[in-house]
């Protein structure tokens, strides 16, 4: 399938082939993957007897390896494929995160590793969503949001797998692992058929198709906004959860899973919601209700109305990322790999400078007033949201 294909379908309503279906569980793999690692992070300093500060590198080397993996998935997809860097994707990880695992692994590995697992990692979710942007055409954001939806159950379930795992003989690797079978089952299935889902040459690039419109830019800035919202609240909203409802430090992180949980159900039913109404609406009222919801959670302190309001945040978080990606995608026809990309290397350095700006905050404030960073992070891209819309008027000045 190369970009100039028409898409599979003509309706909101993804079309669930084979191609899509491997696609999602490659997305799921990898979610799976990275909730699983940040569970299993405090285990790893266990084994390796290091401080809190060493082990949270970890954290930093996988976003610079994700951010480098963004920016040149692209170009590597024009070179060999979009097929086959989404196979050499899936194997790099799983080979990478085996090695990732093995007993005795020292501080340098485990960083190298980390490193190399979300290069790998990046480039197989840039592949996936520019994929479904070409092959599923007006259902892109109804499937993206399918594809997240069941990347939001993996990270329920994978840090769950890895505190059972702690209590069997394999230990939280066993938990972490599952990741590593799923890859190379995932290849088994695709099989041969890998120009199923691009092939070389497919893929547009800056020397022949120009640049970004600048309409691209300000869509990835916002949803740049948001991805640093996000991980601001699963990185630190344990200790939001322990400072202002009293929690303590395992019910807090118990509840922490009504953030995820919410994403998910949120997920779920909003891949419907997409099929029946405007994204760019969607996205809007999604925005609105994150700014309501998010601050009756950082303004009460009932234990059981926070929770129940971090339900609601998370429900009311779940399809901003999907539409936001979508809208990203609707912006660079032609050129979904590249806006892909891009999108994903600023996600992924927000997912690394937003917790920490939150966190040096906390260091000289409390972590309650640090997390000003949320609210801001989500008015901004409400404005550029209202400002800078995606809609047939604008695309066509773009």
């Amino acid at each position: 399938m190369s970009e100039s294909d028409a898409p599979v379908t003509d309706d909101t309503r993804p079309v669930h082939d084979r191609p899509t279906l491997v696609s999602y569980a490659s997305m799921s793999t990898w979610s799976w993957f990275v909730y699983a690692f940040g569970a299993s992070l405090a285990l790893l300093r266990d084994d390796q007897g290091t401080s809190t500060t060493i082990g949270g590198l970890h954290g930093t080397a996988l976003a610079i390896g994700g951010v480098i993996g963004a920016a040149i998935a692209p170009a590597l997809s024009n070179r060999i494929g979009r097929g086959n860097l989404m196979r050499v994707a899936s194997l790099g990880a799983a080979v990478s995160i085996l090695l990732y695992i093995l007993p005795g692994m020292q501080v340098a590995g485990t960083l190298l590793l980390a490193f190399i697992a979300c290069f790998f990692g990046n480039l197989l979710v840039v592949g996936v969503n520019s994929f479904i942007g070409v092959h599923q055409g007006k259902a892109t954001a109804s499937a993206l949001t399918e594809s997240t939806a069941v990347a939001a159950l993996m990270g329920l379930l994978g840090p769950l797998a890895v505190g059972f795992a702690t209590t069997t003989v394999l230990g939280w690797r066993g938990g972490v692992a599952v990741a590593v079978i799923s890859f190379f089952v995932i290849e088994i299935i695709r099989g041969r058929r890998t120009s199923e889902y691009g092939m070389a040459g497919s893929a547009a690039t800056r020397k022949t198709h120009g640049k970004l419109p600048g309409l691209t830019y300000w869509a990835v800035m916002a949803a740049t906004c948001y991805m640093g919202t996000e991980f601001c609240m699963s990185l630190w909203g344990v200790d939001l959860l322990r400072e202002q409802a009293g929690l303590s430090a395992g019910a807090a992180a118990a509840g922490l899973a009504a953030l995820t949980g919410g994403i998910f159900i949120g997920r779920a039913f909003g891949s419907r919601l997409a099929q029946r109404v405007n994204s760019e609406t969607l996205l809007r009222v999604s925005l609105f209700a994150s700014l309501v919801t998010f601050m009756c959670t950082w303004l009460t302190t009932s234990p059981a109305v926070v929770l129940s309001f971090l339900f609601l945040t998370g429900a009311s978080f779940s399809l901003i990322w999907p539409l936001s990606m979508a809208r990203i995608l609707r912006t660079a026809p032609g050129l979904t790999d590249r806006a892909s990309g891009t999108t994903l290397a600023f996600a992924t350095g927000a997912i690394a400078i937003a917790p920490f700006i939150l966190g040096a905050l906390a260091s000289s404030v409390s972590i309650h007033t640090a997390f000003v960073v949320v609210p801001i992070l989500l008015v901004i891209q409400t404005i550029l949201v209202f400002f800078k819309p995606v809609t047939t008027k604008t695309l066509g000045h773009s």
